[in-house]
């Protein structure tokens, strides 16, 4: 099921080798434990129960990964980091103080966000998984949505994240997402602004750091994001090669055509990018020291991004006493 990675760099095999262990073993059936006290707070319980109807995940899985690799080449890296992205723009506009927003919900299928600018390119993404939401109606879009970031991750190199399902989907008439709109980080926030809202979501400067290493899947688009370029030379491969290359490369900043600002590097002649916020993990003396412990030790960081990815798509859902967990 693995997604073709081409070779590392040369500049890259010339460091120390570092694990690429996962975090959590692969179990052939779910784990049923009690996370009942996992999130302090909760939303609107789940209108599609986990467990009725009956749901084989590890075959839903199966199918997710079989859609990573593109053959009509329309997505540059394949799916896998569209996969992640998706995932990620459907839980970050959570927030603790009032219990709302984040994965539960699926708000994604909206007229808005789905036709903001902020998250272009995610519509060909939600395309290609209706054909798994078509073999599986008893699994929700909200489910769908986390679950194949999970799945990115694991077939791209990366660590097994464990999850579980039970995620409710809101009606298509909906607008409370008019209340989450301003929630979501953007790359041109400030400093300040960047940390306080990933705060808001519950999470700490551990988690923001670990998940910002996400950005070694995928790259920026123009006519999308407004971004161009990846951030590591290999952008299908989950590895902590994103910390190595914003800590070792002598980034310059630059004005796109489309007006954004971005730093950019040519470590081995192809350039490289970093967006604003990323830059900022160099300012603060906490989030640099943890960029320094991912660049050097890679089973760090793949423990720290799982934790901190379950505590993302988890925030705000409530499970039923007993929800099943899986891992792949």
């Amino acid at each position: 099921m693995g997604a073709a990675c081409t070779t590392p760099s040369a500049r890259r095999s010339n460091r120390p080798q570092q694990s690429n262990q996962a975090v959590a073993p692969n179990s052939a059936a779910p784990i049923t434990t009690d996370t009942t006290n996992l999130h302090p707070g909760s939303a609107a319980p789940p209108s599609t129960s986990p467990s009725s109807p009956a749901v084989d995940y590890h075959e839903v899985y199966s199918q997710i990964a079989s859609l990573i690799t593109d053959p009509t080449h329309q997505q540059q890296d394949g799916y896998g980091p569209g996969f992640v992205r998706l995932a990620w723009h459907s839980c970050a506009t959570y927030s603790k103080p009032e219990n709302s927003g984040g994965s539960d919900g699926a708000y994604m299928r909206l007229e808005f966000p789905s036709n903001d600018p902020l998250h272009g390119g995610l519509d060909l993404v939600r395309t290609r998984l209706e054909p798994v939401k078509a073999a599986f109606p008893a699994v929700t879009y909200a489910d769908l949505y986390v679950l194949c970031g999970v799945v990115g991750v694991k077939e791209l190199g990366g660590p097994s994240i464990p999850w579980r399902p039970g995620r409710r989907d809101i009606q298509m008439g909906d607008k409370a997402w008019k209340d989450q709109q301003n929630r979501f980080p953007l790359p041109e926030d400030s400093s300040e602004t960047m940390h306080a809202k990933f705060a808001r979501m519950g999470l700490t400067k551990q988690d923001m750091v670990a998940l910002l290493g996400g950005h070694c899947l995928g790259r920026g688009h123009m006519d999308r994001s407004g971004y161009d370029g990846p951030w590591i030379d290999d952008p299908t491969e989950f590895s902590n090669e994103y910390f190595v290359e914003l800590l070792e490369d002598d980034w310059k900043e630059a004005t796109l055509p489309t007006g954004k600002q971005q730093f950019e590097a040519y470590p081995e002649g192809e350039k490289l990018m970093m967006l604003p916020t990323d830059m900022h993990l160099l300012k603060d003396p906490e989030t640099k020291e943890l960029c320094e412990i991912y660049a050097k030790n890679q089973e760090r960081f793949f423990k720290d991004f799982s934790a901190a990815f379950v505590k993302l798509m988890e925030a705000g859902v409530e499970f039923p006493k007993g929800a099943p967990v899986y891992t792949f």
